[in-house]
């Protein structure tokens, strides 16, 4: 629930990139208090995701309407970004040494290690100096916001975290509840929560041996020597040690192989999910699973059955989830209100 907020807003830049856009970088799209927007930084936001995910959108879906409409969304949070840096400035907002260290040590937190830290950096073209700025607007924009808007959010209560439980838990029912555009689309995200946490468990462990589909014949036997490897490591060792030693996935590795808790048909490939499902707990598969991205060992390391999830249970996530949404509430009332102060001109080339 804590990060439902955030993965709306990465599913909807996600989205909002899969559409071909024409470029043209010397072009001013908006003047916001007189600072330029030009096409060059707006565009940028769309094309990593563009390049990752462009294929697996059907053509079908990819209407004029929704790009201009997923255009002017995104236009419409970079004018936003930038009066909120105006913003920081005016207001004489500050960040400290201390406080970018803290900001770059988190995003190395999503890193096994330095050198991949580095690569990241490499990949996308990034000195670390230029990430020092992207953190220190990050930390100012979140540090303004803080100061603004922090005694006008409204705290739930449980009455209504209760009424919103019971809305929720009725639709996963099936029973039919008026309500508000918006009040849906919050109680239908709940109702999916609670559903999926209602629904059979496994917490997991894997070893993957990567071997894409269409590798080289080197890489087929280096594989199956690693596979080989790993076998015999297994009748010695924990099944938690080996991953840890031997798993190719990166994220998971440095977890000892630990994936977490999943809920059936998580696992998008029909034979791990259909073997996570079968295993007894404590069991492993003792022959790796293969696929199109390489071979898997799963352990299952804990089972919970279908059960039904008491209020009690869930009350304090739901009020956190209703206290993030007060928040975002009162940052686009805050921000709206900037704007309402701004001079700004669009000259959009869609």
């Amino acid at each position: 629930m804590k990060k439902f907020g955030m993965c709306i807003a990465v599913l909807f830049l996600t989205v909002a990139s899969l559409f071909g856009i024409s470029k043209n970088a010397d072009k001013t799209l908006a003047l916001i208090n007189g600072e330029p927007l030009f096409g060059s930084e707006f565009y940028t936001l769309f094309d990593p995701i563009l390049e990752e995910y462009t294929q697996n959108v059907p053509a079908s879906e990819q209407t004029k309407q929704k790009e201009n409409e997923l255009k002017d969304a995104i236009l419409n949070q970079k004018i936003s970004e930038i009066i909120l840096n105006q913003e920081v400035k005016k207001q004489k907002i500050k960040v400290s040494k201390k406080e970018i260290q803290e900001g770059i040590d988190e995003i190395k937190k999503n890193f096994s290690n330095e050198s991949d830290f580095q690569e990241f950096l490499k990949k996308n073209n990034m000195s670390i100096s230029a990430l020092e700025k992207n953190v220190i607007k990050q930390i100012s924009i979140k540090k303004l916001l803080k100061q603004n808007i922090e005694n006008k959010i409204k705290m739930p209560t449980e009455t209504e975290a209760r009424d919103l439980y019971d809305k929720a838990t009725a639709k996963v029912k099936g029973t039919k509840i008026n309500l508000s555009a918006e009040e849906d689309f919050i109680v239908s995200n709940l109702a999916a929560a609670l559903k999926r946490l209602s629904s059979e468990q496994v917490r997991l462990r894997q070893i993957f041996i990567s071997l894409p589909k269409g590798a080289s014949e080197d890489a087929v036997r280096a594989a199956k020597a690693k596979i080989a490897k790993v076998k015999q490591e297994l009748q010695r060792q924990t099944f938690a040690d080996v991953a840890g030693q031997y798993s190719e996935d990166p994220t998971t590795k440095s977890r000892n192989g630990d994936i977490g808790i999943l809920t059936k048909g998580d696992i998008p490939i029909e034979s791990l999910n259909k073997a996570a499902f079968s295993l007894k707990v404590g069991t492993f598969t003792k022959e790796p699973i293969k696929t199109d991205l390489g071979y898997f060992f799963l352990k299952v390391e804990e089972k919970r059955a279908k059960r039904d999830i008491t209020f009690e249970e869930i009350k304090n996530d739901i009020l956190e989830f209703l206290s993030h949404i007060n928040a975002n509430t009162a940052q686009n009332e805050y921000i709206e209100g900037l704007k309402a102060k701004s001079v700004i001109k669009i000259n959009k080339d869609w």
